[in-house]
């Protein structure tokens, strides 16, 4: 019964493939590079008196993470770069299990003699054509309502019946405009957990270093609306 619903979705176009996604490889296909384009939020800080320090600062904050123990928490050292530089940098690279096409980039880099703190919240672009799909939905809303909601609902029907089949939990493959207000808190609690994390680590070594993180801004704005 269950793979004759499914057979049905598939010929009504509603539901993707039922392929096992893993964590591996939904990260071997992301993109290496931080842009304006895929980058949904950030937060930065210029630390005065902190250059030299950025590797300390980074196993620390892997550190503060793991402690953390944050539920479905991807965390890897990877490098990556922004926009067309050619320069690449070391970064901490943190994606929630069920929402494989947002990743957040964490990085310490030396700049002028400073250091910079920063994170990136990105959004895998998988083409040209998917994007401007993307664009053209976010702006006028042409798709009918109902067949919208019929595309979420065969999705997440396909969704769980792999979960089904397989024991195992499967990625929600869902981009930012089309996410429900459950998805939004589920990846917002893991981001704040995260940036806790990061401002945790970096309070830890400039009290170490004599360093006042009573100036530091720990406040951000944007996608998700953290404070």
């Amino acid at each position: 019964m269950v793979i004759v619903g499914y057979i049905v979705l598939r010929k009504l176009n509603l539901i993707p493939q039922l392929i096992k996604i893993s964590a591996s490889g939904a990260r071997g296909s992301r993109t290496t590079t931080i842009s304006a384009e895929n980058t949904v939020q950030e937060w930065s800080q210029l630390l005065i008196g902190m250059g030299g320090r950025g590797e300390e600062l980074m196993k620390t904050i892997v550190r503060k993470i793991q402690e953390m123990n944050i539920p479905d928490a991807l965390i890897a050292r990877k490098q990556g770069r922004f926009g067309n530089s050619d320069n690449l940098h070391e970064f901490i690279s943190v994606i929630h299990n069920r929402y494989p096409d947002f990743e957040i980039w964490i990085g310490a880099i030396d700049r002028a003699g400073q250091l910079k703190l920063s994170w990136h919240l990105t959004e895998a672009i998988r083409n040209r054509v998917t994007q401007t799909m993307i664009n053209i939905n976010r702006g006028g809303r042409t798709e009918p309502k109902k067949l919208r909601s019929s595309r979420r609902l065969g999705r997440e029907l396909g969704r769980l019946m792999t979960e089904r089949m397989t024991g195992e939990k499967t990625p929600k493959r869902v981009s930012s405009h089309e996410m429900t207000m459950d998805d939004r808190e589920e990846l917002g609690v893991h981001l704040s957990l995260v940036h806790q994390a990061v401002i945790a680590g970096l309070e830890e070594v400039m009290n170490s270093h004599n360093l006042d993180f009573t100036k530091v801004d720990t406040r951000t704005e944007g996608f998700l609306n953290l404070s």
